[in-house]
């Protein structure tokens, strides 16, 4: 069977109707994305105050050259920061529990806080993760008005519209 006698048996083509979202999916993957961005995106790393942070503290330790040699057997060569919370410090050195290390070529492997104690001439930088009020206020922003704008666009709430009548009365018998 060629492509013409096909086309002959089946009929003409028919355009495919368009594929559309309805509305609680998309409103509900805007929410989604909208709770991914507060919950990650609201936090900022400043370098610490203190000489020594507390224990219980989030950080960002940068490693020096000698830190990548050093630690290279521990966490994999060209490791750049090391992502953990501060289980005890001393004069001497960090113990952290490590949640994730982060590379010079971009890769980032995730840890499940197992402890690493950092040796203080290792080290680079410390920060300290922290809450941003500001982000957070630009994320719920954003997100408010994303949705503001799929309301209006939908006329969600529209109260206007073509009065609907009823059917018309039987026509009279003559």
């Amino acid at each position: 069977m060629n492509l013409q006698e096909l086309s002959q048996e089946t009929g003409p083509a028919i355009a495919a109707r368009p594929v559309t979202v309805p509305l609680k999916r998309f409103v509900g993957g805007c929410l989604l994305a909208f709770l991914m961005g507060v919950t990650t995106g609201c936090y900022t790393y400043s370098p610490i105050q203190a000489a020594a942070p507390a224990p219980g503290t989030d950080v960002v330790v940068g490693l020096n050259d000698q830190g990548r040699l050093t630690l290279g057997q521990s966490v994999g060569p060209a490791a750049q920061q090391i992502e953990g919370t501060v289980q005890s410090n001393s004069d001497s050195a960090y113990v952290l529990s490590v949640s994730s290390v982060s590379y010079f070529n971009g890769g980032v492997n995730k840890w499940s806080g197992e402890p690493l104690s950092i040796n203080r001439t290792l080290i680079n930088d410390v920060k300290e993760r922290r809450f941003s009020q500001s982000k957070t206020a630009l994320v719920v922003i954003g997100g408010l008005a994303a949705v503001l704008a799929v309301i209006f666009h939908n006329s969600l709430f529209a109260t206007g519209g073509p009065e609907k009548q009823g059917n018309p009365p039987p026509p009279d018998p003559q």
